[in-house]
């Protein structure tokens, strides 16, 4: 009989009033160890509004400089996903996607619990399907994002924010860890307002507990649940580390391992694996996909550029062109007109973007305010010419509230023997050119042809 949500949610929840500073919600979380927190707004007849503060709104606000006296009702925070009390463990499983990390169990509009992915693996008990599967052949997808330890503190956090990871690990000469800085680390730095300047190596805990390539993944769950940890650091046979795996990596393994079970049933509960097989599906899309703009993500995207640069390595008279495309004086926008407008111009460039693109051009929103148009068989002046279109359309189109919004394009083409992150580097210089000469321009890299 598999448990109700209510029966393993955590009971002992951490909240606070939505008319409270950001102050005094860090300070909340500081002190209970905690890296999210439920904010409540109680409205009429006694109804009541649940939303969460997460360690990745607090970076953002770090990176941004928000005044921690600002209201908590005035921050665009994430709403809670309400689940019912007597869902269990398969029902949340089909109820929920990628997207909700935390999770609110309210009845007669009280909040009862709050329930996490890491609740659901400490419930599943998976051993009997994973015994033979190494995390050597999961680790290739999730690699870790690592710097030294004489990096600042704040280029450090950029560097966890950029990637979109919740840790850094920092490593020696010799790609050995020595340390690890977490979200958690994050929130105590904000709480005593240390001096982010000074190298992360100032900041980071030691030993770093590792786990070797060839361990199954079900010795992965019995060293999270030993270990309390959530995450774990992988490292080779030589204690390089070569990636890190998340409780939320590990709960979609036993998610895909879970469903093949359950097609082997059959019969027997065919209605349930029709439903599982669906929602896979819906999954899928959905991980691959930006929330706001419906275009793809920073991580699909990179699997598709992948593949094209393979496909130019092995095949000859290739070209592949690169956009990145920076929405100019966004900030302004957010600031003068709000959050919920800023989202509507992000949502209409990426229109734009998509109906002035190829049926063969991969369009995505790479973060913030910038997206990135991936350009094959095509050579860098006849992808000025597709970013000079680009920019002209954006310039002309009458946008609500705002009306007039430009961009600022970076063009460059893929050299051969190249790998992606210098092919990034290049066109992001072009886009800082474009940036420094007046924006609402388009500016190429400086061609240098490798052979």
């Amino acid at each position: 009989m598999l448990p109700t949500i209510e029966e393993i949610a955590v009971k002992t929840i951490v909240s606070i009033d939505i008319d409270s500073p950001l102050k005094d919600a860090i300070t909340t979380m500081a002190s209970s160890n905690h890296r999210n927190i439920v904010v409540i707004e109680k409205l009429e007849n006694n109804h009541k509004n649940f939303y969460l503060l997460t360690i990745n709104d607090l970076i953002e606000y770090k990176l941004t400089n928000i005044d921690e006296s600002i209201s908590l009702k005035n921050l665009n925070l994430s709403k809670a996903r309400i689940l019912r009390k007597d869902l269990n463990i398969l029902n949340v499983l089909n109820e929920v996607d990628s997207t909700d990390k935390h999770m609110v169990i309210v009845e007669n509009d009280e909040l009862i619990g709050i329930l996490s992915y890491t609740d659901i693996i400490n419930n599943i008990d998976p051993k009997i399907l994973m015994k033979k599967q190494t995390i050597a052949t999961l680790i290739l997808q999730y690699k870790a994002t690592t710097t030294f330890e004489n990096t600042s503190t704040n280029h450090a956090i950029r560097l966890m924010k950029d990637n979109n990871s919740d840790s850094i690990i920092i490593i020696d000469e010799e790609n050995q860890p020595i340390g690890i800085f977490t979200t958690k680390d994050f929130i105590n730095l904000i709480y005593l307002n240390s001096d982010l300047s000074k190298p992360i190596g100032s900041y980071m805990t030691t030993p770093v507990y590792t786990l070797n390539e060839d361990s199954t993944v079900s010795e992965a769950i019995d060293f999270i649940r030993d270990k309390h940890f959530k995450r774990i650091v992988i490292t080779n046979d030589e204690n390089e580390v070569v990636g890190i795996l998340t409780q939320k990596e590990l709960l979609r393994i036993i998610y895909n391992k879970w469903i093949d079970f359950i097609k082997e049933e059959g019969n027997r509960i065919s209605k349930i694996n029709e439903e599982l097989l669906t929602k896979t599906t819906k999954l899928e899309k959905k991980a691959s996909m930006d929330f706001l703009t419906k275009l793809y993500n920073r991580e699909k995207f990179n699997s598709f550029l992948d593949y094209e640069i393979n496909k130019i390595k092995r095949y000859k008279e290739q070209y592949l062109s690169l956009l990145i495309v920076d929405i100019d004086y966004f900030k302004h926008v957010n600031d003068t007109h709000g959050h919920l407008v800023g989202d509507s111009v992000l949502q209409e460039i990426g229109k734009i973007l998509s109906v002035c693109s190829r049926d063969s051009d991969i369009v995505a929103r790479w973060g913030g305010e910038e997206f990135v148009v991936m350009l094959p068989q095509t050579n860098i002046d006849q992808a000025v010419l597709v970013a000079e279109k680009l920019r002209a359309t954006v310039e002309k189109h009458k946008f609500d509230t705002v009306k007039h919004v430009t961009c600022s394009i970076g063009v460059s083409q893929f050299h051969k023997n190249e790998d992606k992150e210098t092919l990034f580097k290049r066109t992001d210089k072009a886009l800082y050119k474009a940036k420094n000469n007046g924006r609402n321009r388009v500016e190429m890299e400086n061609m240098t042809i490798q052979n």
